[in-house]
């Protein structure tokens, strides 16, 4: 159990990946103007684009990343489906089904889950769906 001043590591990977993505989409230090294609074509962060706000304290322009908006899973084409094993982790699957561990969200989004660990069941049926766009949607 952690107490307030302790430091939960999986939080720290979290924000770490987040920062990662914010400061490769807007420049060193994450200030300052988006460097063209440094968000991986693969991301799921490729098309929300950027936007810039004014620090009021400091007036110092902050450029972050827009949300992005998690598609309706029923608006995405069933590619297949995956049985979960033992031992299997999101990223696991989405390298075994869709050829790359980091498009985990891919499955996160066809199957409505926020929580990636939510598809860790073992005996769970897991959704396997192309992005969003990709024609035969609407067969969840």
């Amino acid at each position: 159990m952690t107490g307030p001043g302790d430091t939960d590591p999986a939080l720290v990977a979290a924000h770490s990946r987040v920062a990662e993505t914010l400061f490769a989409a807007t420049g060193t230090g994450g200030v300052g103007e988006p460097s063209p294609g440094a968000v991986p074509p693969e991301s799921r962060y490729a098309g929300v684009g950027t936007t810039t706000t004014v620090d009021p304290d400091t007036g110092a322009e902050l450029v972050h990343l827009r949300r992005r908006f998690v598609p309706p899973a029923e608006r995405l084409a069933t590619a297949g489906w995956e049985r979960v094993a033992d031992g299997d982790r999101v990223d696991l699957l989405a390298a075994r089904t869709l050829g790359d561990p980091t498009a985990f969200w891919q499955l996160c989004d066809a199957n409505g889950a926020f929580d990636p660990a939510e598809l860790e069941q073992p005996g769970r049926v897991v959704r396997v769906a192309l992005p969003e766009g990709f024609p035969g949607g609407g067969d969840a």
